[in-house]
């Protein structure tokens, strides 16, 4: 299989995003307080809820982090898939996945907010990551360009 630009560009940035995230507590104060703000946009950043490296908390929290990298695994996964899988994937399985892979979430957030259960850093990263690889590896099928077979053009004009 050959590898695309857009799929290189992508698993670069899924790097880029997790080694920004952990930045704040190498950079110091002025440029990690800068980190965080642009990280801003993507996560609530609750530092009881956020990785911390050097004493500083990460620009994403624990299910961020498990979601960006989830999603660079599942990026990396998908050149190891069967064409097969890689091409039900394609079709209408995506979105089944994706939906699928937000069940775990869902659950932990659940049952923490009914006190039936007491989500960990842990359990949210483990549920964020499950989330990521799926749509990893979603966007990871697409920007290979791996198509599920098509009818002609033809037979969708005939009666």
């Amino acid at each position: 299989m050959r590898l695309s630009l857009p799929f290189g560009i992508a698993v670069a940035a899924c790097a880029a995003l997790l080694a920004g995230a952990a930045a704040p507590g190498w950079l110091g104060t002025d440029a990690g307080v800068l980190v965080r703000e642009a990280y801003s946009v993507l996560c609530h950043q609750l530092p009881h809820r956020s990785p911390h490296v050097g004493g500083a908390p990460w620009a994403l929290c624990h299910r961020c982090t498990g979601i960006a990298a989830g999603l660079a695994l599942g990026l990396l996964a998908v050149p190891a898939l069967p064409t097969a899988l890689r091409t039900r994937i394609a079709g209408l399985h995506a979105g089944r996945l994706v939906a699928l892979s937000l069940l775990p979430m869902a659950v932990d957030w659940l049952l923490g907010a009914s006190g039936l259960w007491t989500n960990t850093p842990l359990s949210r990263t483990a549920t964020g990551a499950v989330f990521g690889v799926a749509v990893g590896v979603v966007l990871g099928v697409a920007l290979l360009r791996t198509r599920p077979p098509s009818a002609p053009m033809s037979n969708l004009l005939l009666p």
